[in-house]
């Protein structure tokens, strides 16, 4: 659902940022690098690269706000992936996917630090998306409210933010590295049954919807259907191009996995870009892995199609192996459509919307503020009490002094005390507006949970200022949640019904219609001008900090050791049966999640052991269903338990162990054998 997906109760809201207001801020200052252009190619040219994210334990989950939990270790393991693209007119440009909840333009700010001295690449043209998966660690974001409300814990995390920072700077210094001459190939392809309108009501107050039928069938029409997909080939020494990194984008909420889950996971979006990454791999027999990452489009009222409290792995996996039979089908397609010849053209804008909430007319708030049905949470994620009472629960409104920016919205404690319980200097105000035209299709990023409509609309801005130049617009791709946290956004219909979704979007009821005039200019200008660079000298950010996961001293002994004897535990309805065993080990500041950890062996005498293998993949926590939960942390090491989901069974005379990789001064551990 929404990245937050409910934010703090109204009682608590108050005392927790009464108590927040001591806090230690601490100021983030980066300088924005010169722009610089390579030299023309006579081809394309691209590279790939990847790192792990997965955080220690201790880090809190973000996404459900006040129903979050802390992660305690990983089911699926969370991936920064990044694409390095040059077109033949020297202009080059980096999208970094990654799965997160949200991008954050404070890290797009420190990774571009990183980098810029090697690759010359810079803010501007750099783009952080994220996957919006409600199991990933929150705390690194830019803006003091969402490192606030975004879990169930508050401040920002400078030791974890700096992790992440140079986790993705690796895997652009490594897509760049590896640049060769490559094809690029770009489409889109409607998926249907796999998500559905969860907000129906409001969708259908659109005046362009006049006629959407509330019906339980209708959710399953009212959505926006479209996968895009960008492929490259890349060139290789025997001369022929061979798939080398895939990048998608579609309109689903990751949250198949329940709010108290106390496991980081990409959510549905790891089986959809891990099967898919298989299924190419195994068809061309590709001599390197093929890197393929997803993340959103106009998801911000699209929900996966799951029978409702259902929530959980099963489905998860159901869903997003069904979007990489889709995914494989378009990538399939895109393959007869693969060109050399790709120039780049990149607008990059900064807006402060505080300072300028006027574009040709239209006006948006300058101050954000949070509507009570967003305290009540989204259909299916409902805050308990709230998502009930009057002036909270979906719908609630108010009939006076509506000709206001806010317009019909009820604020959180009233205009008057919301501003004392939430500063308005603690709300997102600056937007990185972006289009990137890469061949036939042009990507517009944006840091907003955009509701279907709501991306129709800004797509059709941006085509319209194509057509008003006498220019035949490309494929234009709308993301959500790129290079920070803002909000919501929908159109002004659907904010007046106040939902959640109109709840949450902060800067008011005209937000749609002020970006997508911001978008309609910006691709204007970048028609005109061929290039659009403004940015700042300087980002700043004054954020309260805190450290979640301590720096721990190493013992001097060795403190591994074997705690249980694996034992399985028989699935029960709508979970997975597994193996566990029980170990212990180093803390959690330096069992370094981010590196294979646990596997799977196999022996049939007890005697010889070799890796397990299963469907052509290994079985170990690279994969969905070997997994790792901390216990337990004290006294320099810790108690951890391995999971084996869903295991192999091959006879009665085979054996299978569990293999814990060494850290720090610590060997390998292998658990009891067991069958």
């Amino acid at each position: 659902m929404p990245i937050i997906k409910i934010l703090r109760p109204a009682l608590l809201f108050s005392v927790l940022l009464l108590l927040l207001g001591c806090s230690q801020k601490q100021l983030f200052s980066y300088a924005q690098p010169q722009d610089s252009i390579k030299a023309k190619s006579e081809h394309f040219i691209a590279g790939v690269g990847i790192r792990d994210i997965t955080p220690p334990p201790g880090i809190p989950r973000a996404g459900y706000a006040l129903w979050s939990t802390t992660g305690e270790g990983f089911r699926t393991r969370l991936y920064a992936r990044a694409y390095y693209m040059q077109g033949n007119n020297g202009q080059p440009y980096a999208l970094i996917q990654t799965d997160l909840m949200a991008g954050s333009r404070i890290l797009l700010a420190r990774v571009a630090e990183l980098v810029n001295k090697k690759t010359g690449l810079h803010a501007g043209n750099m783009t952080i998306t994220a996957t919006h998966t409600h199991s990933s660690p929150g705390q690194y974001l830019g803006s003091e409210l969402y490192n606030k409300h975004a879990s169930h814990k508050s401040g920002f995390d400078p030791v974890f933010f700096e992790f992440l920072a140079q986790q993705l700077a690796e895997a652009v210094l490594d897509a760049y590295d590896q640049q060769v001459p490559a094809k690029i190939a770009s489409g889109k392809k409607a998926v249907w049954g796999l998500t559905r309108n969860r907000s129906l009501e409001p969708y259908s107050n659109n005046k362009n919807h006049p006629h959407v039928e509330q019906t339980n069938a209708a959710v399953f029409h009212e959505i926006n259907p479209y996968m895009y997909m960008v492929r490259l080939d890349g060139l290789t020494e025997d001369g022929s191009y061979q798939p080398m990194g895939v990048f998608m984008s579609f309109a689903i909420h990751g949250t198949s996995i329940p709010r108290w889950d106390p496991m980081f996971n990409g959510d549905l979006w790891s089986y959809f870009q891990g099967d898919l990454q298989h299924q190419i791999e195994q068809h061309y027999s590709t001599s390197t892995p093929v890197i393929v990452g997803g993340f959103e489009g106009t998801h911000g009222d699209i929900a996966p199609a799951m029978p409702l409290d259902q929530s959980g792995y099963i489905w998860s996996k159901n869903v997003g192996s069904a979007l990489a039979k889709e995914g494989w089908q378009l990538f399939q397609q895109l393959e007869s459509s693969l060109s050399s010849n790709s120039p780049v053209r990149i607008a990059s804008r900064h807006v402060d919307i505080r300072d300028n909430p006027v574009i040709n007319n239209t006006t948006i708030c300058d101050e954000g503020a949070l509507g009570t049905t967003l305290t009540a949470g989204p259909y299916e994620h409902e805050s308990p009490l709230l998502a009930w009472l009057p002036f909270f629960k979906q719908g609630s409104s108010r009939w006076f002094n509506t000709e206001g920016c806010h317009g019909n919205r009820l604020i959180v404690g009233g205009a008057w005390i919301q501003p004392w319980l939430e500063p308005k200097d603690s709300f997102p105000r600056d937007i990185l507006f972006q289009l990137i035209e890469i061949g036939d299709l042009a990507i517009v990023p944006l840091p907003f949970e955009l509701t279907a409509e709501t991306g129709f609309r800004i797509q059709a801005a941006v085509e319209n200022s194509y057509q008003q130049q006498g220019l035949t617009a490309p494929e234009v791709m709308v993301t959500s949640l790129a290079n920070g946290y803002t909000g919501y956004i929908t159109t002004p219909e659907e904010y007046d019904v106040q939902y959640y979704e109109g709840g949450h979007t902060i800067y008011g009821r005209y937000s749609q219609p002020y970006v997508s005039q911001h978008l309609g200019a910006l691709t204007t200008d970048l028609l005109t001008r061929n290039k659009v660079m403004e940015l700042p000298a300087q980002w700043q950010f004054r954020l309260p900090v805190r450290t979640f996961v301590e720096p721990q001293p190493l013992a001097d002994i060795s403190v591994r050791q074997v705690l249980s004897t694996p034992e399985y535990q028989l699935p029960a309805v709508n979970q997975e049966g597994f193996w566990a065993f029980d170990w212990q080990d180093v803390g959690a500041s330096h069992i370094h999640l981010h590196q294979p950890l646990l596997s799977i062996e196999i022996s049939r005498d007890k005697i010889h052991w070799q890796p397990l293998i299963h469907q052509n993949r290994a079985v170990n926590d690279q994969g969905y269903d070997v997994s790792v939960q901390r216990m337990d942390d004290q006294d320099g090491h810790a108690h951890y338990r391995a999971y084996w989901y869903n295991p192999v069974f091959q006879g009665k005379q085979v054996w299978y162990r569990f293999v814990v990789q060494p850290r720090g001064n610590e060997e390998t551990l292998y658990s009891a054998a067991f069958h």
